[in-house]
């Protein structure tokens, strides 16, 4: 087994949350590449591509935001789960990327402060449907505990318990949505960071 085998071998070994398809596809295109590239030894495939473990994480994040964009139909954000791959394989390929290390401290401190901005954001507004369930069902309870001797006062808070009720049937959709185009606006973020990554490392 030469060098180009034993890299490709190597780098197929850390491809395995791809699919079969996708997996033989990126090993063929980077056996082929290496082969035009006349790279014959192990340092002069690492020089151009990286190690197999740093150029696996490249390929996983290629194909998370490949499957990011393909989840996202009639301009609606992608699914949660394919964002938070987008987030988690470009965050990692940035970590391991030969880049310049400051370069990649920056990248990686914009994106751990967005992801905490999201996460603020994400549960400031769990918090406030959560607490419209709970004075819902408090005002309920007071409806129900006073109707027998107020009648009409009994009623009223029935119907401002039922009413938040409603309301909060009406939020989860809201909230659902709300926190899949925070998770996208991180996604969208990370991909345009690892692009930044990309086009650097083509320039040099």
């Amino acid at each position: 087994m030469n060098e180009r085998e034993k890299y490709i071998a190597n780098l197929a070994t850390y491809l395995k949350p791809l699919t079969d398809d996708e997996r033989n596809d990126a090993l063929e295109f980077y056996d082929e590449y290496i082969v035009d590239a006349g790279l014959a030894s192990q340092a002069a495939i690492e020089e151009k591509l990286g190690t197999p473990r740093q150029l696996s994480y490249k390929i996983l994040a290629d194909y998370s935001i490949k499957s990011n964009e393909e989840s996202k139909k009639d301009g609606r954000p992608g699914s949660t789960h394919s964002s938070w791959r987008v987030f988690w394989w470009v965050l990692i390929a940035i970590i391991t990327s030969p880049i310049t290390f400051g370069l990649g401290i920056v990248m990686l401190g914009i994106l751990i402060m967005a992801v905490s901005l999201v996460a603020g954001l994400a549960i400031g507004a769990v918090g406030l449907v959560l607490g419209l369930i709970f004075a819902a069902g408090v005002t309920i309870y007071s409806g129900v505990g006073v109707i027998a001797s107020a009648p009409f006062t009994g009623l009223f808070y029935l119907g401002v318990g039922l009413s938040m009720l409603g309301l909060f049937f009406v939020c989860l959709p809201l909230l659902y949505w709300f926190i899949r185009l925070l998770v996208q606006g991180v996604a969208n973020l990370a991909k345009y960071l690892y692009n930044k990554i990309q086009t650097r490392r083509g320039n040099k």
